[in-house]
């Protein structure tokens, strides 16, 4: 239950513009530091969390974060499908940086995700923050 409560009221702060951390994007979606991200996945079951980066990448030296299914970019259009289940979920979507993962925030959100959060800096930024990553080589 504190869990769920948790995850509402980060979704809820994401919302709003003024919480440290968290911005909304024109393109209808949230934006959250790295630290705002950690907090989510620590506190929520309820998060859907997609890599955009290729595979290649997704398998590689710094590896992903715990739980996060492959999407990459180039095929996440005809992934879509796939991806339905989790239009009313809590989707976090990042890629090695800011700018691939943003463009894919917008494209999930304007195909009718409900709640997509990028996290700001991707990759790149949850790694220099200091947050681990699982299968890097």
């Amino acid at each position: 239950m504190r869990r769920l409560m948790t995850a509402a009221a980060v979704m809820i702060l994401a919302l709003s513009c003024k919480t440290v951390g968290v911005s909304t994007v024109e393109g209808g979606y949230a934006e959250i530091s790295p630290t705002v991200a950690n907090e989510m996945l620590l506190d929520s079951n309820q998060v859907v969390v997609l890599d955009i980066r290729s595979a290649a990448d997704y398998r590689g030296p710094n590896g992903h974060i715990a739980g996060a299914l492959n999407a990459p970019f180039d095929q996440i259009e005809r992934q879509l499908p796939e991806l339905l289940p989790y239009q009313t979920n809590t989707v976090l979507v990042y890629g090695d940086t800011s700018t691939d993962g943003a463009v894919a925030a917008k494209l999930l959100s304007l195909s009718g995700f409900r709640n997509v959060v990028h996290i700001d800096g991707g990759l790149q930024a949850w790694i220099a923050r200091g947050y681990r990553t699982v299968n890097a080589q």
